[in-house]
């Protein structure tokens, strides 16, 4: 999962992380993807892009929702040999995408803090010693105390989620008569696509948490 970093030339704190997006004018609309975001910019790989100058609308797709902003191409060219890239600078301040970025980037570092604490923990954890020759049979030690369990939701669960591989997806969890309903879907939604993602049904609300978190790990 990649950090936040600090730009030196202009002191604004940039994310190099995958958003999709949508870009163009009224008679053109194209996709990509958003591979350098602040609150004065972007940087977009897409397969069709505007000359430099161009005044353009933008749609970013964020965890939580979409943003539409007005941008000015300063410098296109470049890529791949399937994608060419774009910087764009903002026409003027956008309060919408401003609260936008600072919900992601807070995201971005609850998700960094986590992935470190855990890698930390399994590091320090100390290896299982064998057991002496004298040692009481494993029959004959007393059984660890189960941990109590977590109470389940009252009520259906909704999580934003975004997979390492920069897709977003937004997941449905509801209590039913035989367990919890897991229901999955990627955003934003494709024209015509009317089928969730996923569709599983969990025999209980930890269940449903790993299938999901699987299922993004996955995608």
């Amino acid at each position: 999962m990649t950090t936040p970093e600090v730009d030196k030339r202009k002191g604004k704190l940039r994310i190099k992380r995958r958003l999709s997006v949508r870009f163009g004018t009224d008679a053109k609309m194209c996709g990509g993807t958003v591979v350098d975001i602040s609150e004065g910019g972007m940087r977009i790989e897409s397969p069709e892009s505007f000359p430099k100058n161009s005044v353009i609308t933008v749609f970013v797709q964020f965890p939580r929702h979409s943003v539409r902003l007005r941008a000015r191409v300063i410098w296109s060219g470049g890529g791949g040999s399937s994608s060419v890239g774009m910087g764009l600078a903002l026409t003027q301040p956008e309060p919408s995408l401003k609260r936008a970025y600072a919900e992601w980037v807070a995201e971005v570092k609850q998700a960094v803090a986590e992935t470190h604490a855990a890698e930390a923990a399994q590091a320090a954890a100390p290896a299982t010693a064998a057991l002496p020759a004298t040692a009481a049979p494993l029959a004959e030690l007393p059984a660890p105390t189960p941990a109590p369990r977590a109470p389940e939701p009252q009520g259906p669960v909704r999580r934003r989620l975004e997979s390492r591989q920069g897709q977003s997806y937004e997941a449905l969890l509801e209590r039913q008569s035989e367990g919890w309903r897991l229901t999955i879907v990627q955003l934003p939604r494709q024209l015509g696509i009317g089928t969730p993602d996923l569709e599983s049904t969990c025999p209980d609300y930890a269940s449903a948490e790993k299938a999901l978190r699987e299922f993004v790990r996955a995608h």
